[in-house]
């Protein structure tokens, strides 16, 4: 009888432990989104604390490392140069290939590690990063509007079909909300950290809260970093950003 009455315990006991696990895998999936990824986490304010992020255990980084850029095959025809238009965009390219996208995830890589709240150093090197950051962004915009001037310009020369012109239409839409929400995404980066800095040594980290030894300057700092995660979330719905963390 004893032995059965265990076996019993038993029993109920994995159950437990299998439904525990199974909701904790279910808690663990809704903070992600339909594609896998990490959703985007609001920080909330309560006193003088900030509660950047619903985990003790910072946001994986993406291992971006250097890399020496080719060459891409010359396109196939005109709608082949239109649909590039958007590699490096929605479209995965490989990183050598990816001479702007590329570089400027690797310079984003590292600007809202935690220790940008305890290493001054390493602070100002990631303010660095993301005015490198820009400069690349600022070329890239550069290489897309004359590339758009100089495909609309062979369309209209060779009376191009209506499926090139929509694809045009498309993509130049598409390259010039990118670059908005690109350059948005650098710069909020770039002003969290510059007020970071400018009250470096009175905000203390126990991750995931921030501590604000005075007060009042949580309030800006708030309002930066909520910034900042709006336009993370913008940047990610992009393919080639979507393992961005800051």
């Amino acid at each position: 009888m004893k032995a059965r009455f265990l076996t019993l315990a038993l029993t109920f006991m994995s159950l437990a432990l299998v439904a525990g696990q199974t909701e904790a895998a279910k808690s663990k999936k809704k903070n992600r989104d339909a594609q896998g990824y990490d959703l985007v986490f609001m920080p909330t304010m309560k006193d003088n604390v900030i509660t950047i992020d619903n985990d003790s255990i910072p946001p994986n980084e993406p291992n971006i490392v250097p890399v020496t850029f080719l060459q891409d095959t010359p396109p196939r025809g005109l709608l082949d140069r239109v649909n590039r238009m958007v590699h490096g965009i929605n479209v995965d390219i490989p990183p050598e290939y990816d001479q702007y996208g590329y570089e400027i995830r690797r310079y984003m890589s590292h600007v809202g590690n935690p220790k940008i709240y305890t290493d001054e150093e390493f602070l100002i090197e990631q303010i660095r990063n993301t005015r490198k950051a820009r400069v690349i962004v600022r070329f890239w915009q550069q290489h897309l509007e004359k590339e758009v001037e100089e495909i609309e310009k062979l369309v209209a020369e060779q009376d191009s079909s209506s499926s090139v012109w929509t694809a045009l239409k498309q993509n130049r839409q598409v390259t010039r909300t990118f670059v908005i929400d690109l350059q948005g995404w650098v710069d909020s980066n770039e002003r969290l950290l510059m007020n970071l800095l400018d009250t470096f040594g009175y905000v203390q980290l126990d991750y995931p809260e921030l501590i604000f030894l005075r007060p009042h300057e949580r309030i800006d700092f708030f309002n930066l970093y909520q910034t900042r995660q709006a336009k993370l979330n913008s940047i990610k719905k992009y393919q080639a950003f979507a393992l961005m963390s800051y």
